[in-house]
């Protein structure tokens, strides 16, 4: 169900696509600082406490119980990848936030077996290859800068750490160095 919730984050990248940035910005912002205000309400109001964990307890991880949800890093950083680079880049960014790590999290469930810190090679290939392929059909940039996008964004992915969720950090990262590319 997670993962399920996750690939449908790419409809942020679609609505992007669709409505463009002018008519998506203000409300990409505004639900980037509701996600985490209804975080932080839930560990002080048991009534937000219980609806929250009637919607989302199936989905939840045991850590984001104490900080801010998946959902709430998926937004954060969706807000500010729409808000500070264009709009072709930011669909981009975003398509591999949300298909990359899903991929890469339902091919290392199923097939990961060899260790690779604390996630799993057949996974963390299946993050490159979905962002290389992401990147390929959807941009112009060169087969240099495509490589370097898709190294960091598996870089970031492989060694996330919980202070700075990767589902914030490789919208940004991907967008910040498709706009140095050109």
């Amino acid at each position: 169900y997670r993962k399920l919730v996750h690939i449908s984050s790419s409809t942020i990248a679609l609505c992007l696509w669709y409505f463009g940035k002018d008519m998506m910005l203000k409300w990409v912002i505004l639900v980037s600082i509701l996600f985490p205000l209804f975080d932080y309400l839930r560990k002080y109001l048991p009534r937000i406490q219980r609806l929250y964990h009637n919607l989302f307890g199936i989905i939840t991880r045991p850590n984001e119980y104490e900080g801010l949800s998946g959902a709430s890093w998926v937004f954060m950083g969706a807000g500010v990848t729409v808000y500070l680079f264009n709009e072709k880049i930011a669909i981009i960014a975003l398509l591999i936030m949300s298909l990359s790590d899903s991929a890469a999290a339902l091919i290392g469930i199923k097939y990961g077996t060899t260790r690779l810190f604390n996630k799993s090679l057949e996974g963390t290939l299946a993050f490159f290859i979905t962002t290389f392929m992401i990147l390929h059909f959807l941009s112009p940039a060169s087969l240099m800068l495509t490589l370097i996008v898709a190294i960091f964004a598996t870089v970031i992915e492989l060694f996330s750490i919980p202070t700075i969720n990767d589902n914030f950090l490789i919208p940004i990262v991907s967008a910040f160095i498709m706009t140095l590319g050109g």
